[in-house]
Parts: C-alpha cells; sequence; structure tokens
C-alpha cells in the first residue's frame, strides 16, 4: 500500500485534526474491509472494532518511529484491537469447530450462492485465522508484513495459512458430495 506522506503522519501526530482526518480518510477504507471480513461480515462489531482502533491509532500516532511503513502500523494496531475484541466474544460466543459445523451440516441447499457458503465458513474459523487467511489471500498482504504486524514468523504463516487452506478444501470437497 502507498503512504500517506510523512508530513502529515507528524502533523497527525501533534494532534493536528485536519492532519489526522487526512489520515483516517486514507487508511480507514483498507482498515474497515479487513475488519469486516474478521469479525465474521458483522457490521455493528466492525464499526466498533474500527472505531477502537482508530482511538487507539490517534492517541498513540505520537509514537510512531518511521521504522516501518505507517500502514504496517496501524495494521498491527487493528489486528490487535480487533484480536482483542473478537477474542473476548469468542470465549463468551456461539463459534464452533469448522468441522462440526460445516462438514456435518446437511443445511446447505444446492442453491446456496458460493459467497453465502465462503463466508458461513470464514464465520466458522477463529478470528485469529479469519484475518490471517483475509489479510493474506484477499488482500495480498505479503508474509513479511504480516509477520511484523502478528510478531510471529513468516515461515509459521505460511505454514498456518497452508493448514487453514487445505482444511477448507476438505469442507468444500465434502460439501461437493453432498450436493
Amino acid at each position: 500500500m502507498k503512504e500517506i506522506d510523512d508530513l502529515t503522519i507528524r502533523q497527525a501526530a501533534k494532534k493536528n485534526e485536519k492532519a489526522f482526518k487526512r489520515v483516517y480518510d486514507y487508511y480507514a477504507p483498507f482498515v474497515w474491509k479487513v475488519i469486516f471480513r474478521t469479525a465474521g461480515g458483522d457490521r455493528n462489531v466492525a464499526t466498533e472494532i474500527v472505531q477502537d482502533t482508530f482511538i487507539r491509532i490517534y492517541k498513540s500516532l505520537h509514537l510512531f518511529s518511521f521504522n516501518s511503513g505507517l500502514s504496517t502500523w496501524i495494521y498491527r494496531i487493528a489486528f490487535n484491537t480487533s484480536q482483542s475484541y473478537l477474542s473476548k466474544q469468542y470465549k463468551n460466543n456461539d463459534y464452533v469447530l469448522l468441522d462440526e459445523n460445516i462438514a456435518g451440516n446437511k443445511t446447505f441447499d444446492k442453491g446456496l450462492e458460493t459467497k453465502d457458503f465462503v463466508h458461513s465458513i470464514l464465520k466458522t474459523l477463529s478470528p485469529d485465522d479469519r484475518f490471517l487467511l483475509t489479510s493474506r489471500e484477499v488482500e495480498g498482504i505479503p508474509f513479511e508484513e504480516l509477520a511484523e504486524i502478528t510478531g510471529k514468523t513468516s515461515e509459521s504463516l505460511r505454514t498456518r495459512i497452508s493448514r487453514l487452506k487445505e482444511q477448507l478444501r476438505t469442507v468444500f470437497a465434502q460439501q461437493n458430495q453432498t450436493d
């Protein structure tokens, strides 16, 4: 992602509201897309997480050191904010294991759109897995940048995403057999 100019970042870090609005307007659409998918398509949850993310960015932008791109730094805050919020929800909610929910579920009609099917599968994944899968496979974020965002090695992320994709291929194969 192309970065916003350093002058705008420095002004926003000094709590210049117009500069921060430019930062927000520039990065919010990207942050929204990833968080919306990570939140399983729940608009209300995604809105809350995006708001929390940008409040945290506003409060801590003065700590940005320019050692990485601002997008990576913002993405890291978005990742941490969404993981914190969703892990609380995950502990208290109705997420189920992928194989229990999809593979043995006969409620999928032949007429179900692929988009709905994919959405239903993504919703069963943990927030961390949804974040990783959509960040890499939908948004195309490089493994090195994901490693910086998540604090994990790019090799472990490659393995994790490969396993997730294999798990999803199995579910799709099982679904096609029942059709």
